[in-house]
C-alpha cells in the first residue's frame, strides 16, 4: 500500500513544477537576428589597377579598450566587406598599378557615463609597378550613441546600430573622396577611362558655334514690302504708270490737264509715310550743302518750219 501513495507525491510535485520553470522560460527575451551589413547596391567603383589589396593595420595596432569585437558585425570586418562589394580592379591591357585599401582605425568605445564612441579611418593608395605611391584618397567617419540609461550599454543591438551609423557616413565619404582625387585611375565595367569619355563625348543635336551659319532663301531674295498702314497697295506694275518727269519734259503738258488722275483711277489711299531726314555731318566740299532747286526751264529753238531763209541776192 505504501507505493502507491509515493507516486502519487511525485507526480504532484511534477504538476507543480513543470509549468513553473516554463513560465520561467517564456519570460527571457529572444535572441535578436541582425542582418549582415553588405554594400553591394550602392554600385561598384572600378579602378584602371592590376590588382587590389586589403590591409587591416587596425588588428596590428588595435585601440585600447576596443569592445567593437561584441557587434553583430564588427566594424574591421564591415570595413573588409564594403571594399569587396564596391572596390573593383579594372585594368585594362596597359594596367601595371596596384590599389591598396588600407583600415588605419576601426574601434568602438565605452566611455564614461554609458555613451559609446565610434571612429574608423581609411585610405586608398595607388602604387605604381616600382611600389612609389602616386595618388591618394582617405576618408573618416566618427559616431557618438547615447543608449538608454534601462538597458545594457555594450548590448549587441546598441553596437550594431553605431557601426551601421558609422558605415553610412564612410560610403558617402570615400566615394566622393576617390572620385574627386583618383579621378584619371577611374573606368567603367569594361576597363575605358571614364574621364577620357566624358571629354570626347560629341553633343549630338547641338550647332557648331564655330561654323558660319547658312543663309536661308528668304535672306538671299530681295526684300520686298508688305502692303501695311500708310503704303499703296495697288500692285499694278511701275512700267505702266506714266512718269511724271517725262512727261513735262517731252510734253510740256500738265499732268493735271489730262483730266485723269491716279486717284480717279484707284481709291484713294493715304500718302506713305516718309522717313524723316538723317542728320549728317557738313560737306567739306559743298559746306553750304547742294542746291535743290530747279534749274530754270532753257527756252527750246523753233520748230522746224518756222525758220526762214533770208532772201539770196542775183549775181551778175
Amino acid at each position: 500500500m505504501m507505493p502507491f501513495p509515493r507516486m502519487r507525491l511525485s507526480h504532484l510535485v511534477a504538476a507543480f513544477v513543470l509549468p513553473a520553470a516554463l513560465a520561467g522560460c517564456a519570460d527571457q527575451p529572444k535572441p535578436t537576428r541582425f542582418a549582415p551589413l553588405s554594400y553591394e547596391y550602392l554600385g561598384q567603383i572600378h579602378l584602371n589597377v592590376a590588382t587590389l589589396d586589403v590591409v587591416d593595420n587596425s588588428v596590428a595596432n588595435p585601440e585600447p579598450g576596443d569592445i567593437g569585437y561584441k557587434s553583430p558585425s564588427p566594424p574591421d570586418h564591415t570595413l573588409r566587406q564594403m571594399a569587396a562589394d564596391r572596390l573593383i580592379a579594372t585594368g585594362n591591357a596597359t594596367a601595371t598599378s596596384t590599389a591598396h585599401f588600407v583600415i588605419d582605425r576601426a574601434f568602438i568605445l565605452h566611455q564614461p557615463g554609458g555613451t559609446l564612441d565610434g571612429q574608423m579611418d581609411i585610405h586608398l593608395d595607388i602604387l605604381n609597378p616600382e611600389g612609389r605611391r602616386v595618388a591618394t584618397a582617405s576618408a573618416q567617419a566618427t559616431q557618438t550613441l547615447h543608449p538608454d540609461p534601462s538597458q545594457t550599454v555594450e548590448s549587441p543591438a546598441n553596437l550594431y546600430e553605431i557601426t551601421k551609423a558609422m558605415m553610412q557616413t564612410i560610403n558617402v565619404e570615400f566615394e566622393y573622396q576617390i572620385r574627386r582625387s583618383l579621378n584619371k585611375w577611374l573606368v567603367d565595367a569594361g576597363g575605358t577611362p571614364m574621364n577620357n569619355a566624358i571629354q570626347t563625348q560629341p553633343l549630338t543635336g547641338a550647332p557648331d558655334a564655330t561654323a558660319p551659319a547658312a543663309a536661308s532663301p528668304e535672306a538671299l531674295s530681295p526684300a520686298v514690302p508688305s502692303p501695311a498702314a500708310g503704303t499703296m497697295s495697288d500692285t499694278r506694275s511701275l512700267t505702266e504708270l506714266p512718269s511724271a518727269g517725262a512727261t513735262s519734259a517731252n510734253t510740256g503738258v500738265d499732268a493735271a490737264s489730262t483730266g485723269t488722275s491716279s486717284s480717279a483711277a484707284a481709291p484713294a489711299m493715304p500718302a506713305p509715310t516718309q522717313a524723316a531726314p538723317q542728320e549728317s555731318e557738313p560737306s567739306v566740299i559743298f559746306p553750304a550743302g547742294v542746291d535743290d532747286t530747279p534749274a530754270p526751264a532753257k527756252t527750246l529753238s523753233p520748230k522746224a518750219g518756222f525758220l526762214t531763209l533770208p532772201a539770196s541776192k542775183k549775181t551778175r
